[in-house]
């Protein structure tokens, strides 16, 4: 068997493994409609397609698919920066092919390189070719030329492999050479910004797969297969992972955190564990980055559309603020994933006053972070009379989510959410309340004193639906073990 018939063998066991994983966390039926709900729904806009195409012309419809799929690559990718943990710590006793190079003669970038081909045929399985899939189900009916959903198939799988080599060889330069990383960052921060203010090209022209969608040149469909190839190479040669013994050494600091987390009412030494958790595992940058990150983004597509595409969009500092809720799920999942729990199984702890102690944690982060991030805003956006009013709505969208989030996952976040039952109950919980804030949020400056009130009863009600919604954490997770 040569090299590459051995690679592949590994990717189909990975793929096997995966596989099974998730199917015994939420069960295989619940597995598959996962996809299944993203084809539907992918239909249902294709059947509304004439309707958007009445407002919105094609070539944006196209530049926001890329664009998001682009994303949806960079969300994924990070790889290298759990490397280490994933290896030895994921899923605690279970033992993956992943751990294989701590017994067996196997390199570890070898090993790495099939997990990162397995993820990238996972995600493309798994979201991609059902979201093209509906389109091509709406053919009897929109008239859509096959091929043409087929080219689509291909362009956008091309922007999703842009994304996540994209973000796994950062990610990897980001590990190895922290300094050479920050240096590259800024360097094409000031690069975009004079080409943006310079007006030399189209921003949307950096993205290939887009072009190639637009134009049909194949020479952008070679530019974008070398782009992939080049940056996972890079992203697999500068991998850094180490097994083995590793000794550090850090100075006793329980006692000290403990006393910083008195307020907790009990849960003052659980949070002091995940605080030097958080640090001694160096995770709190990437945690702020999966909190401040998406916001960041957002504000960026907002004036990359207003400014660029000229759609103009009622967009103000309540619009930003309902959507710190949505994105503080992405922490929550973080902190379940510091390290395998099932040793608290020997402890007097139950799975309840983990799970209330993540939320306590998370609510901490975004007092700060969402109030720093919507006082900076403010003053950018000369909106600092929203302030008060918007720091109501992210702190209760924030508090309502959350809540939500760790009664109907517990400390299993990131595998329950593949769940549709779970899914659909958090949708049902979470999108309508939120939606109605950015509803409101737009016709706010037009009447304020209407609809002020109904913002500020709204987030009283989304407080209170928090305070039951925590009570009930014990009720749901009291008796759970924590053993996977």
């Amino acid at each position: 068997m040569n090299a590459v018939q051995q690679h592949l063998r590994l990717v189909r066991l990975m793929i096997t493994e995966e596989l099974r994983l998730n199917a015994g966390m939420i069960g295989r039926v619940q597995f598959l409609l996962f996809p299944m709900m993203i084809l539907v729904f992918s239909l249902i806009l294709a059947l509304a397609s004439k309707q958007l195409l009445t407002t919105t012309p094609m070539d944006q419809l196209y530049v926001i698919l890329h664009a998001l799929l682009f994303v949806y690559g960079l969300a994924v990718g990070g790889f290298a920066l759990f490397g280490e943990r994933i290896a030895s710590r994921r899923f605690g006793q279970v033992s993956l092919l992943l751990q294989a190079p701590i017994l067996l003669p196997v390199r570890f970038r070898t090993i790495f390189l099939a997990f990162y081909v397995k993820d990238v045929i996972y995600y493309i399985l798994y979201t991609i070719i059902p979201l093209v899939a509906g389109i091509a189900l709406s053919i009897p009916v929109t008239g859509f030329h096959i091929t043409s959903v087929l080219f689509l198939l291909l362009t956008a799988t091309l922007s999703f492999l842009l994304g996540i080599s994209l973000s796994f060889s950062l990610s990897s330069i980001y590990v190895r050479w922290r300094a050479g990383f920050i240096a590259l960052l800024g360097t094409v921060l000031v690069f975009l910004s004079a080409a943006y203010l310079g007006k030399w090209f189209d921003i949307t022209q950096l993205l290939p797969s887009l072009d190639l969608q637009r134009t049909a040149n194949i020479w952008y469909l070679l530019l974008s297969a070398i782009l992939v190839v080049g940056l996972s190479a890079v992203a697999v040669l500068t991998l850094q992972v180490r097994f083995g013994s590793s000794t550090r050494l850090f100075s006793a600091e329980m006692l000290k955190a403990n006393r910083s987390f008195k307020f907790a009412r009990g849960a003052d030494t659980l949070m002091a564990k995940d605080w030097i958790d958080l640090k001694r595992s160096r995770t709190l940058g990437p945690v702020i980055g999966a909190y401040l990150g998406p916001l960041l983004f957002l504000a960026i597509i907002f004036w990359f559309v207003e400014g660029i595409i000229q759609i103009r969009i009622p967009i103000n500092l309540i619009f930003y603020s309902a959507m710190i809720g949505f994105f503080s799920v992405s922490i929550y999942g973080w902190l379940n994933m510091l390290d395998a729990p099932s040793f608290l199984e020997v402890l007097p702890v139950r799975v309840s006053e983990m799970v209330k102690t993540k939320v306590l944690m998370l609510s901490l982060f975004a007092l700060i972070l969402s109030t720093v991030f919507l006082l900076a805003l403010g003053i950018v956006q000369l909106e600092l009379d929203l302030l008060p009013l918007a720091l109501l709505v992210g702190y209760s969208s924030t508090a309502f989510t959350v809540c939500g989030t760790a009664y109907l996952t517990g400390l299993r976040t990131n595998s329950y959410l593949f769940d549709p039952r779970v899914l659909a109950k958090f949708a049902l919980m979470n999108v309508p309340p939120l939606c109605a804030l950015v509803l409101l949020s737009f016709n706010y400056v037009s009447d304020a004193a209407f609809f002020g009130p109904v913002i500020i009863g709204l987030c009283f009600l989304l407080l209170g639906g928090s305070y039951l919604l925590y009570k009930g954490i014990d009720r749901k997770w009291g008796k759970e073990s924590f053993a996977f």
